[in-house]
């Protein structure tokens, strides 16, 4: 016999079936006609129609970004420290992506390109979803004989990896899912989009990370006798190889455009070689930030063929030179040794990087072609752009604030910088991606905490 819980979960997913249905019935009648396989002879310049977004749309956007923007991501944070609300936060950002997955299968109104990216994309994103369930489920059985024993560590690290992994595939769907909805990103300004789109989100990404290794991430660099400009520069240099090979469309004219982009990814090849060298042996390096900041200069001369596109682009200049800038004070002059305490100038790198990733995701031509046509002046939009960009960074701390707390990670007896802890406190220091799901505890970081206080 079905317990009362069961009646009641069956009841919450009978309402969420019959939610899109309920709401459609709001939709104005001359909205109606919805079809997902349209003729994409018909989209020219947008892959949108231009009827109303609708109300089941926007509560399909709203549902998206709860999930994967702020339950997922809350999720994960709980899940490194093996908190027993894991699950049911988890459970709870799974039942709001299916209404939402739901809800863009029964919305009226805006038509749009059959075979559009974020229509591609959710089904990736709806496997990787399952596969992750289907493995917290099994290691919640506990099964560990037989061959359950040899292969349940597997599923303990594919799990870990990809529960980090979900809200970036989640972010990723958000930005395709804006862009579908408005129509951008279409016919020939798809390489431009995809340029400003993976660039900016690689900017704030590495801002993040940044702020990762600053509050968190000392143990983990320490424990591989890396610096983090090591890692930098190998990204940056493989990065530049990318960049070099794929800015130019080969068997075509060249262009001014071309030699712009395709000389900055030769230089970041070469930079990025040269900050590994002299990154060896756990050795601070200012070349990741040089090559930030000639990046920001070569944009500063980037031509540019839409009206306010000079003026955004140059301020995302400042903020790339500011965060270049203010990582080689902080290298140079404000980093010391065995200093436990972060220094507030420590967060302005991040803070400008993220900034930067923000307005150049914002500065693409349909974008500010449509700024121009509704009269909203550049200064505005930056504005708005860097309202984001705080916010992204207040979560982030926010959330590594929330590890940091439920894990027994304590700023002032740990590492807050990079090379800060002394090489036989390393066992002692919790890692932010530790595998292990046994010794992975809060007891565990706080007999490290005891041990720890106890030398000073």
């Amino acid at each position: 016999m079905p317990t009362p819980n069961a009646h009641r979960l069956l009841a919450i997913l009978a309402l969420i079936c019959q939610l899109p249905y309920s709401l459609q019935q709001d939709e104005p009648e001359e909205q109606h006609g919805h079809t997902h396989d349209l003729d994409p002879m018909i989209f020219t310049d947008f892959a949108a129609t231009d009827e109303p977004i609708g109300s089941i749309m926007t509560l399909h956007l709203a549902s998206m970004i709860l999930a994967f923007g702020i339950i997922y991501p809350i999720g994960m944070v709980l899940g490194l420290v093996k908190s027993r609300w894991h699950v049911p936060v988890q459970v709870l950002g799974s039942l709001v992506f299916v209404g939402g997955f739901f809800l863009a299968h029964a919305h009226s109104g805006r038509n749009y390109e059959p075979h559009n990216a974020h229509r591609g994309f959710a089904w990736f994103v709806v496997w990787s979803l399952v596969a992750q369930v289907a493995m917290g489920f099994y290691l919640k059985l506990h099964l560990e004989k037989g061959i359950h024993g040899r292969i349940r560590s597997l599923f303990v690290t594919a799990h870990r990896w990809l529960g980090i992994l979900v809200p970036v595939i989640g972010y990723t769907q958000i930005v395709l899912g804006v862009i579908a909805i408005v129509g951008f990103c279409y016919g020939e300004h798809t390489g431009q989009c995809l340029a400003h789109f993976i660039m900016g989100s690689s900017f704030a990404g590495y801002g993040i990370i940044m702020l990762i290794s600053l509050r968190v991430g000392g143990p983990w660099l320490l424990k591989r006798k890396r610096s983090q400009e090591w890692y930098d520069s190998w990204m940056i240099t493989l990065w530049g190889i990318v960049n070099t090979f794929t800015e130019h469309r080969w068997g075509s004219n060249w262009n001014s455009s071309d030699y712009q982009h395709t000389s900055m990814g030769i230089i970041w090849v070469a930079a990025g070689t040269v900050g590994i060298w002299l990154s060896r042996n756990e050795q601070r390096s200012v070349v990741p930030s040089l090559v930030i900041a000639l990046t920001a200069a070569a944009f500063q001369g980037h031509a540019q063929h839409v009206a306010n596109s000079g003026h955004i682009h140059s301020f995302f200049g400042y903020m790339l030179m500011a965060g270049a800038i203010s990582r080689i004070v902080e290298i140079c002059f404000v980093w010391k040794k065995g200093v436990f305490t972060i220094s507030p100038w420590q967060y302005m790198p991040p803070m400008f990087l993220m900034m930067a990733g923000v307005i150049f995701m914002g500065a693409t031509e349909q974008q500010l072609s449509l700024l121009a046509t509704i009269g909203i002046d550049p200064a505005s939009y930056i504005n708005v752009l860097l309202s984001f960009a705080f916010f992204l960074f207040l979560y982030t701390n926010i959330l590594l604030g929330l590890w940091e707390r439920l894990s027994g990670y304590d700023n002032q007896a740990t590492t807050e910088g990079y090379t800060e802890v002394e090489r036989e406190e390393l066992h002692d220091g919790a890692s932010f991606l530790e595998d292990d799901e046994d010794d992975y505890t809060k007891e565990h970081n706080a007999l490290a905490l005891g041990s720890l206080r106890q030398r000073d």
